[in-house]
């Protein structure tokens, strides 16, 4: 078949995520107060989310949040307008490659009630971005992160809510630089998983390709297709649909998903062995997900709805 490219907002829909959950029921369950709670907003078709963010006291400014970036970064239209100045240069990596981009300091980032000043952005092309900005997890400081898809809000803070008889929990590890990996099993292997909400597309590695094709794991022809970078660079890779994908308790089925020599795997030394990358065509599916850097944990809330 002929190949095609799509940008990260591209592969939302193409098969169906069958949510199997076995859920323990929990006992008397804590519901701690919230530090602070912002609206989000979808940005796409892939429901990628969005809040709005003030910079310099002007705005207010759509930022992509992004929990697979460990930096921020602000579109190079938006700090002309806002008259930045560019401060020096960064290397920033993406799904296809790196790349030198300059950087710009702006004296206040506030999102509702939480400003963080003295922020060092990259300065990426609108196109590329997809937004105005995007928020990384250094934003977050020593903070938790809820991504509340259901009711379209993030909530940030040293305590979040715990598990309930709804909710899927999935140790997590972090490693060095700030990546949060938890474990995930397809048929006839283990995977390194992190969570990108910036990302339209679930994505792995070549390992994992070789792996799933060993087990009988793919689902119908593996197609060449092309995926484009935060950089703009594109990356050459193989649109698969794989039978399963165990995250704790929880089994999603048909999973489509881009394979290819993935820099980002690179980048966080984790391409030697099978490894995903799990966007926000999986996350949009659940109710919350939340990153508990404190208590070592990713939660997954399964709709009450069914």
């Amino acid at each position: 078949m002929m190949g095609s490219t799509v940008s990260r907002r591209g592969l939302a829909g193409l098969a169906a995520l069958v949510l199997a959950p076995s859920l323990a029921q929990a006992g008397n369950v804590e519901q701690p107060s919230v530090t602070t709670t912002d609206s989000l907003r979808y940005m796409d078709a892939s429901r990628r989310l969005t809040v709005q963010a003030m910079i310099n006291d002007q705005g207010p400014f759509s930022f992509l949040v992004d929990t697979g970036a460990s930096g921020s970064a602000i579109s190079s239209e938006l700090a002309d307008q806002l008259g930045l100045a560019r401060r020096g240069t960064v290397e920033l990596h993406g799904l296809a490659g790196s790349q030198t981009v300059h950087r710009v300091r702006v004296d206040t980032l506030r999102v509702g009630r939480r400003t963080r000043a003295g922020m060092m952005l990259s300065v990426v092309e609108r196109d590329h971005l997809g937004a105005a900005g995007l928020l990384g997890l250094e934003w977050l400081g020593n903070n938790n992160l809820m991504l509340d898809y259901e009711s379209r809000r993030m909530h940030v803070g040293s305590v979040l809510p715990l598990p309930d008889g709804q909710t899927v929990v999935v140790k997590a590890r972090t490693k060095t630089g700030g990546l949060t990996l938890i474990d995930a099993v397809m048929p006839g292997s283990r995977l390194q998983a992190f969570l990108d909400s910036g990302s339209t597309t679930t994505v792995g590695n070549l390992a994992l390709l070789e792996a799933a094709k060993r087990s009988k794991a793919i689902v119908g022809d593996v197609v060449d297709i092309g995926l484009s970078s935060v950089t703009g660079q594109v990356l050459a890779g193989r649109l698969a649909v794989l039978s399963r994908l165990t995250l704790g308790a929880m089994t999603l089925r048909n999973v489509p998903l881009v394979v290819g020599q993935v820099h980002t795997f690179d980048y966080w030394g984790i391409s030697e062995k099978p490894a995903i990358l799990i966007g926000s065509d999986i996350l949009q599916r659940f109710e919350t997900v939340a990153l508990d850097f404190k208590r070592g944990e990713v939660r997954f809330r399964v709709s009450d709805r069914g």
